[in-house]
């Protein structure tokens, strides 16, 4: 009999990036920084995920509407990163040729 291999999922990047935002209001943390220090990350690390909440609210909705957890790395914060740069036409039109 086979093994059955389970169901790998990954983290819907703008959820995290919700998380993250709530976390640092919420824990007072005076800089993305300190954030980073208290979760074991880098700063860079911090402010690329932060980073997409700058997408339009047209792009985060589309987003959304993927659910967390996702069960392929299609949307991930790296291919999401070079949107955060473009106008929001190109940021739906992107977002649309990655998902489909």
């Amino acid at each position: 009999m086979g093994r059955i291999k389970p169901i790998r999922t990954y983290r819907n990047p703008i959820f995290l990036a919700r998380e993250w935002a709530e976390a640092m209001e919420g824990g007072n943390f005076r800089t993305q920084r300190a954030f980073a220090k208290a979760i074991g990350l880098s700063h860079a690390r911090v402010s690329q995920m932060l980073g997409l909440l700058r997408l339009c609210p047209d792009a985060r909705e589309a987003l959304d509407a993927l659910g967390d957890p996702l069960y392929s790395r299609k949307v991930t914060e790296r291919k999401l990163r070079p949107f955060t740069n473009l106008t929001k036409v190109e940021q739906k039109q992107g977002l649309r040729e990655m998902l489909f």
